[in-house]
């Protein structure tokens, strides 16, 4: 019985360790393209929303917001970190209207 106790352990710990580690990831990769996009607009704040995975998981598209703006739309590739803004972009256009 103890045999099992330990690798079944190991194997929980692993677990959490990899889905923990992708969730925080995530939540980072957020403030990530806010601030990208803040950089770029030469801006304090930037509210990302509607935010989905295009291209098997290398692009994001979704909006954002200035405080008291409208919404915009943008994409980001996680890969080479490039972002496009509005929803006239070529890369916006090629990687979120089409899904």
């Amino acid at each position: 019985m103890h045999n099992l106790i330990v690798p079944s352990l190991v194997i929980l710990i692993a677990a959490a360790v990899i889905f923990g580690g992708q969730a925080i990831q995530e939540s980072r990769l957020d403030d990530h393209i806010a601030d990208a996009i803040a950089a770029t607009l030469d801006k304090d704040a930037v509210e990302v929303t509607a935010m989905r995975e295009v291209n098997k998981g290398y692009g994001i598209c979704g909006q954002y917001r200035l405080p008291g703006g409208e919404p915009a739309a943008f994409f980001y590739n996680k890969v080479n970190e490039h972002l496009a803004l509005g929803s006239d972009s070529r890369r916006y256009r090629n990687n979120c209207r089409t899904h």
